[in-house]
């Protein structure tokens, strides 16, 4: 039961978020073939971010797809781990999301 510790609603919450960013990975938690949804590295920005956190598409993994997360003054990587059988249909549908928040 450890091993489900800090999941929740599909997101693991052990580490920081950065803000407004975390209704964002629950809605894509939420996609079918979304295993679960790993905030990683913060890094800080000295660029104005825009107001409202926005996602970005970086690249494809061995186990799905990494993220980066941008909001006011932080970037964050975001991991999602999918099933390798729902790959290029989460992959369309975090493109769509993505899309749909810019």
């Amino acid at each position: 039961m450890t091993r489900f510790r800090y999941i929740r609603h599909g997101v693991k919450r052990k580490h920081g978020i950065i803000e407004g960013v975390l209704p964002l990975l629950e809605r894509i938690s939420a996609i079918e073939g979304v295993e679960k949804v790993v905030p990683a590295l913060i890094s800080h920005s000295t660029a104005r971010g825009t107001k409202q956190p926005e996602l970005r598409f970086q690249r494809d993994t061995p186990s799905g797809f990494k993220l980066l997360a941008h909001s006011k003054r932080g970037i964050q990587e975001i991991f999602v781990v999918v099933t390798e059988s729902k790959k290029e249909e989460v992959k369309y549908k975090l493109k769509e999301l993505y899309l749909s928040l810019n």
